[in-house]
């Protein structure tokens, strides 16, 4: 099959477009070209900004596809230009959507499913304004796909995925928590990293996509793809502190106090204020979705962070100093909240 990538070459575009590949289609990418491209003569590319009208008028002009994978758009206006540009054109459309767009819904509790997309919106919060942002965008990609396949069938699929893991995430969330482990610690958890995930392996997202180039049954339908797991950020640190074979320790730390000097929780990238979980019953059913269980991706992740790591902590590192001051200061109040717990393998 012939497939357009818009993005493709890093982290989740990247793993679709290797997979792509490996199952024998012929891609194109559309995206600006500064990223590290490691796909060479094996890809067809057209440089340019989604944003600039010419580069998605090229990129229709090109060639006849099959399917269309979105993995870059963040605002409405970049999902109607694709409309427009490839009406008629395409048999069908995959936009890589976002858990985001639940998280600005007013009175949703998880697991979220596919129908509480729709509803009122909680306002804007001060200080959270570009997550917001972020998510009501995202959310007003898929208004615009759902009314295109209400008013004319055009054959979109929406996937909305949580926070991603896996090899080659220029994000290094992942890596922010590995190198503080593997150095011996400590680590610092806002709340206990009592937080929850259903997080997604990347492989997972890239075998989910191209298993569904020709699947009808999706078609005009938003569907959820996470792992089956509730994982605490405090569980996703003590199983990678097990694979790593690391004794660390852990302090448990109020956000309030983190807050009050000045280190915030920027330096925790999985710290967040909800538990984001998804109900993926309806992938299962209709993508044949099959989620890689979590301790499997975590001693695949350790395994990749081992070969990269360099013995520095880096990721989020800025405030590393400081991190271990606060821990030093929290040892000597000796509360038992914040005992060092020692872990050891599973």
């Amino acid at each position: 099959m012939q497939i357009l990538v818009f993005g493709g070459t890093r982290f989740i575009g990247r793993a679709i477009v290797a997979r792509l590949l490996r199952e024998g289609h012929k891609v194109t990418l559309v995206n600006r070209g500064v990223s590290e491209d490691p796909f060479a003569t094996r890809v067809s590319r057209i440089i340019g900004d989604r944003r600039e009208p010419g580069t998605i008028t090229r990129a229709a002009a090109r060639r006849e596809y099959d399917a269309v994978v979105d993995v870059t758009a963040y605002h409405e206006t970049q999902t109607a230009a694709v409309l427009k540009a490839f009406k008629d054109r395409v048999e069908h459309f995959i936009h890589i959507s976002t858990a985001a767009v639940y998280l600005i819904r007013e009175g949703l509790l998880p697991p979220f499913r596919e129908q509480d997309f729709h509803g009122r919106l909680r306002p804007k919060q001060p200080g959270r304004e570009s997550s917001w942002l972020y998510a009501y965008h995202k959310r007003r990609c898929e208004e615009t796909l759902l009314r295109a396949w209400e008013e004319e069938r055009f054959p979109f699929t929406s996937l909305r995925i949580p926070m991603v893991t896996g090899p080659y995430d220029y994000t290094q969330r992942a890596d922010a928590y590995l190198e503080r482990i593997a150095s011996g610690g400590p680590v610092l958890l806002p709340e206990g990293g009592l937080n929850s995930w259903g997080f997604l392996w990347v492989e997972d997202i890239a075998e989910t996509v191209v298993s569904n180039l020709a699947n009808s049954v999706a078609f005009g339908r938003a569907y959820n793809l996470a792992q089956r797991e509730a994982l605490s950020l405090r569980q996703f640190v003590e199983l990678a502190a097990g694979f790593l074979g690391t004794k660390s320790r852990f302090l448990g730390v109020p956000s309030s106090w983190l807050d009050a000097v000045g280190l915030g929780t920027g330096f925790s990238p999985y710290t967040h204020h909800h538990d984001i979980l998804l109900d993926c019953r309806a992938a299962e059913d209709d993508l044949l979705f099959r989620p890689t269980p979590a301790v499997r991706w975590i001693e695949q992740l350790v395994h990749d962070f081992r070969r990269r790591w360099n013995g520095a902590v880096q990721a989020f590192g800025s405030t590393r100093p400081f991190e271990l001051v606060l821990a030093r200061e929290l040892a000597k109040l000796r509360l038992p909240t914040f005992n060092a717990v020692p872990v050891s393998a599973p």
